[in-house]
């Protein structure tokens, strides 16, 4: 760590100068960040080792490992890693990634629920790049709309499948391998109101777990009411008797893929391939509505 004057900001690894702090969780913060020699902005995960565990050391060794095997625009991108030392703070290690300007999936839905187009255009996004993630057998485990990254910059023009709205899934620190898919205490950071039945009943998860969160984050999308409201206890035991409330009056199409990524049976799911498929061509679909009317 290296400052350049009596005032400056912390600098990490003599390359990024902190900034403001855009969020916080367990023994890890995340800042917004300049890279000096590459002059652009950055965002920066800080992991605190004076006061971490075992455990968050290892997901944090995880989540680095685990982004450096990923490259896909709905997936946040890894650019660095590294530690350092922090005056007041001690010994850090950190990962610098790409900075998404705009907010969570979660904060837009709080405005009111998305129509079709825009829930399966969200979709679409999120099966691709949870489809990348599952063919380098990484796990996501924790999808939810608070870890999607609503952009607010303009989508590329002239291309024929540019998203409307552009996201990206963020928080990878309790990922895992297929091989190692089974259920240990990182689980238990993954937020209940989106976890699949195996998840609260603690047998091994897959790909397959992942669609049924990614079913519940595409409903909340267009209803703006979680399907399992509450307290950790009540959305596991609630989902567990019953599945989501998915309503008569909701588009035919999306009802039947909805319903089949939140089936019980995990084998019984489509794949994330499949949701992207459908959910592509529900969105050209709606788009030829609109162009059409």
């Amino acid at each position: 760590m290296t400052r350049t004057g009596r005032h400056a900001a912390p600098r990490l690894a003599q390359r990024y100068v902190l900034g403001e702090r855009l969020g916080q969780g367990g023994s890890a913060q995340v800042h917004r960040a300049v890279d000096v020699r590459l002059d652009r902005t950055v965002a920066i995960k800080l992991f605190r080792l004076a006061d971490a565990d075992a455990e968050q050391v290892r997901r944090y060794a995880q989540e680095a490992r685990v982004l450096a095997d990923l490259s896909h625009p709905a997936l946040v991108a890894l650019l660095d890693v590294g530690a350092d030392v922090l005056p007041g703070t001690g010994p850090v290690a950190f990962l610098v990634m790409e900075l998404v300007e705009g907010r969570t999936l979660r904060d837009l839905v709080g405005d009111g629920p998305l129509d079709v187009a825009a829930t399966a255009d969200v979709g679409y996004q999120l099966a691709q790049g949870l489809a990348h993630a599952h063919r380098a057998g990484v796990v996501h485990r924790d999808v939810k709309p608070s870890n999607v990254l609503v952009a607010d910059t303009t989508p590329a023009s002239g291309r024929r499948d540019a998203p409307t709205v552009p996201v990206v899934l963020a928080d990878f620190g309790i990922a895992a391998s297929d091989a190692t898919a089974t259920h240990d205490a990182g689980d238990d950071r993954a937020t209940a109101s989106y976890q699949s039945p195996e998840q609260a009943l603690g047998e091994p998860v897959g790909p397959a777990s992942d669609v049924y969160s990614l079913g519940l984050v595409l409903l909340e999308c267009l209803t703006a009411r979680r399907a399992y409201p509450g307290d950790p206890l009540t959305a596991s035991l609630a989902r567990l008797l019953h599945g989501p409330q998915i309503a008569d009056d909701l588009d035919h199409d999306v009802a039947v893929l909805l319903r089949a990524m939140t089936r019980t049976d995990p084998a019984q799911r489509p794949t994330t391939a499949a949701v992207a498929a459908e959910l592509r061509g529900l969105r050209r679909q709606r788009e030829r509505t609109l162009h059409a009317s």
